[in-house]
């Protein structure tokens, strides 16, 4: 028996014959039940791949993404925040792993196990284009759960991805690997124990990783509402304004790497404090041309001493067909909005333990409502 070099296409019964066997190598005629690989090893196998993936996350962007190749089962911290170049690492993570199974039969968590997936009539690997069908063929397996667990029952222990796929999993047993080189033969490539213990050490050492003790800090949101009072003579209608204190980006540490927590998607590029203000048009208050406004946040300490104004000025144009145009107009602070008021991270930081925050509305340079509250940092 004899590889066909240089094409490794398997145990063949003449050199050059490309002929395959109809069996696995050692395994007779039909793998028995125990020679497929538990449901127990496979479930292991994807979570240590789990940890590989939500461990290359954290370090690369921060904890950012839930990392879940189990449904309900997973590793990392879920933002609505999409971190920049996040997707391409988990893609780029991914690819990894689908390029090691698909080539090898085996994922670093796979190996760490002892099993392999290999297709069901050559017994060896399924490559790349068949892997990533058998990954997306785990939809089925989600439903309801049941592919999941089929391999508690099935007499191949396979998912339905497995049999979509034509694709089976079993232990220990090392199919030719050609796209490697050497180290294919009669009975597969020889086990090799440095490729087996980086296996473990990078499979096993993620899920301490990400398991093991953190610490978190920060990142809390603070929100206060107040309902302003509305002089009778504004042409405009002023309802609840909401302020959002958007802290300081929290942090989590893991075995001594610290890593950022994405601020949410409404706070912007950047944290700080927003006053956003329910504001409307009363047409039969509204003077004839233009009318000039402004949303102010003002914050002054208890004692009353100002810390700071910040506006934002629109103007309001009634059309002929009786609607209304409203646009910013400057100057307009980084942040700001029609609808809403922004004052600097640089300055909420900066902030005493104890100060006031008052919110308005001004038209033509006379207050039409206000109100205000008490603040937080």
């Amino acid at each position: 028996m004899a590889i066909d070099a240089p094409t490794g296409r398997g145990p063949t019964h003449d050199v050059g014959a490309g002929d395959l066997e109809p069996t696995l190598p050692g395994l007779g005629p039909e793998p028995t039940r125990e020679e497929y690989a538990s449901w127990s090893r496979r479930v292991v196998a994807s979570l240590l791949d789990t940890a590989i993936v939500a461990t290359v996350l954290f370090l690369a962007v921060g904890p950012a993404y839930e990392v879940a190749w189990l449904p309900a089962i997973s590793f990392g911290v879920t933002t609505s925040t999409v971190v920049p170049g996040g997707t391409w690492w988990a893609l780029g993570t991914a690819a990894a792993l689908f390029a090691l199974q698909g080539w090898t039969g085996a994922t670093p968590g796979k190996r760490t196990v002892g099993i392999v997936v290999v297709h069901d009539t050559t017994g060896r690997p399924a490559g790349l284009i068949r892997t990533v069908l058998r990954h997306l063929a785990h939809l089925l397996d989600a439903i309801l759960y049941i592919g999941f667990l089929r391999p508690l029952w099935h007499a191949q222990r396979r998912t339905f991805a497995d049999s979509v796929c034509s694709t089976v999993v079993l232990r220990r047993v090392r199919p030719p690997v050609p796209f490697l080189g050497l180290g294919t033969g009669t009975g597969g490539p020889t086990p090799s124990r440095t490729v087996t213990a980086a296996a473990t050490i990078l499979s096993v050492g993620s899920a301490v990783f990400v398991l093991g003790p953190a610490t978190y800090t920060g990142g809390d949101v603070w929100t206060a509402t107040c309902t302003p009072e509305v002089s009778d003579e504004s042409p405009l209608t002023v309802g609840d304004v909401q302020v959002v204190n958007w802290s300081m980006p929290g942090t989590e540490s893991r075995w001594g790497v610290t890593r950022t927590s994405p601020l949410p998607d409404e706070a912007g590029d950047e944290g700080g404090l927003d006053a956003s203000f329910a504001v409307d048009l009363d047409l039969d208050a509204m003077p004839d041309g233009p009318l000039d406004a402004a949303l102010v946040l003002r914050l002054e300490t208890w004692q009353g001493e100002p810390l700071g104004e910040f506006r934002s000025p629109f103007r309001v144009e009634q059309r002929a067909d009786g609607g209304s145009e409203w646009e910013v107009v400057p100057p307009t602070a980084a942040g700001a909005g029609l609808y809403t008021v922004h004052v600097p991270l640089a300055t909420v930081a900066a902030l005493p333990t104890a100060w006031n925050w008052e919110a308005s509305v001004v038209v033509e340079g006379e207050t039409v409502a206000s109100c205000g509250g008490r603040g937080s940092t």
